[in-house]
């Protein structure tokens, strides 16, 4: 009989902070509203745990359905970036949460907030980008 795999506690923090940055990601983006947001957590956490946030956003009709699956992949791919610039040693855990959370409330692109701050420069941000194209081709 398969097992079922879990989480490490890394793995789990990570899903955690990354589903908060998503919510503030469409707040940013100008999709949702905070209080939107704040009311899908709390459905989540009240019974609805086996839905992701976006999932919950589109079944409460705070988010369109069709939106969904492109934001994600824009948020994706700005942590992909970050996992670039982390591995080739551009960039921290913490200066990447850091990053994070200057762009949810500035609503900057990743790599410019990145520069802005200090972390990177512009030349290494576009090479990461570079790397990011071949790593995740879809």
């Amino acid at each position: 009989m398969p097992t079922k795999k879990t989480d490490s506690p890394r793995d789990s923090f990570l899903k955690e902070i990354q589903a908060g940055f998503f919510g503030d990601f469409l707040i940013a983006k100008g999709h949702c509203t905070q209080v939107q947001i704040n009311d899908a957590l709390a459905k989540q956490e009240s019974g609805m745990r086996h839905l992701r946030i976006g999932e919950i956003l589109c079944e409460l009709g705070y988010l369109d359905s069709e939106l969904l699956l492109p934001m994600l992949k824009e948020y994706r791919a700005q942590l992909r970036l970050g996992e670039v610039l982390i591995s080739t040693g551009q960039l921290t855990f913490l200066k990447l949460l850091g990053a994070l959370d200057e762009q949810r409330r500035t609503g900057q692109t990743f790599g410019d907030v990145v520069v802005r701050l200090g972390y990177a420069t512009r030349e290494r941000v576009e090479e990461a980008l570079e790397l990011q194209k071949t790593l995740y081709a879809e």
